[in-house]
């Protein structure tokens, strides 16, 4: 987890060599699909070790995860169960070359994103993307960095970059109304043709006999 791009806007946000400092995206409008929260955790995969006592379970191959609308996979994962209740996923760490996530928002909107890792913190409904990470919102906007972070509940992202490094952000301008003729405001009238000459005869000269 299509609309006409006519211009792109890049921003780019230059960080302080010294730290790494963070750049809070309010996603406007956006909001993710609050139901997700609420619906179980289904994971496959080829093979997985562990189990739910031990508070770890390890994924092998082809490792798909599903949670309402709320889509990723990898080619590995670990999941770590909540010590409380071991019944229960606190979070799951995917690895591939990239890993993939997907959700639709409320509004029907999909975002989908990408990194090395993936590690979904399901008690803080938020998925962290690290290792040339990258997260779409489909018709609103780009966003690229080191690591970001992606809030399934708000739909917010966060970017952090390295020392020195930079986030990227590429927005999608609103798309304005078509402008509407004033009310009673009639058509030009088309301009006549000029009138065609006529073709006066020449009048001919008869001459008398006498």
């Amino acid at each position: 987890m299509s609309t006409p791009r006519s211009r792109r806007t890049n921003v780019r946000i230059d960080l302080p060599l010294l730290l790494l400092a963070a750049l809070l995206v309010a996603c406007g409008a956006a909001q993710a699909k609050q139901s997700d929260r609420n619906q179980p955790i289904n994971i496959n995969a080829n093979s997985f070790a562990g189990s739910q006592d031990s508070g770890k379970i390890t994924f092998t191959g082809n490792v798909q995860m599903d949670q309402g609308s709320f889509h990723a996979d990898g080619a590995q994962a670990t999941g770590y169960t909540d010590p409380n209740d071991t019944s229960q996923w606190q979070r799951v760490v995917l690895t591939g070359n990239p890993a993939h996530f997907q959700q639709t928002e409320d509004n029907g909107k999909l975002v989908h994103g990408q990194a090395q890792t993936l590690d979904y913190q399901v008690s803080e409904n938020t998925v962290i993307l690290t290792g040339n990470a990258s997260v779409v919102e489909e018709g609103q906007g780009e966003f690229h960095g080191e690591k970001l972070t992606y809030n399934t509940d708000t739909g917010e992202i966060v970017g952090t970059a390295q020392a020195g490094g930079r986030v990227h952000i590429t927005l999608q301008p609103r798309s304005k109304p078509a402008t509407a003729k004033p009310a009673g405001a009639t058509p030009a009238p088309a301009s006549a043709p000029p009138p065609a000459a006529s073709a006066t005869p020449a009048s001919a000269s008869s001459a008398g006999t006498h």
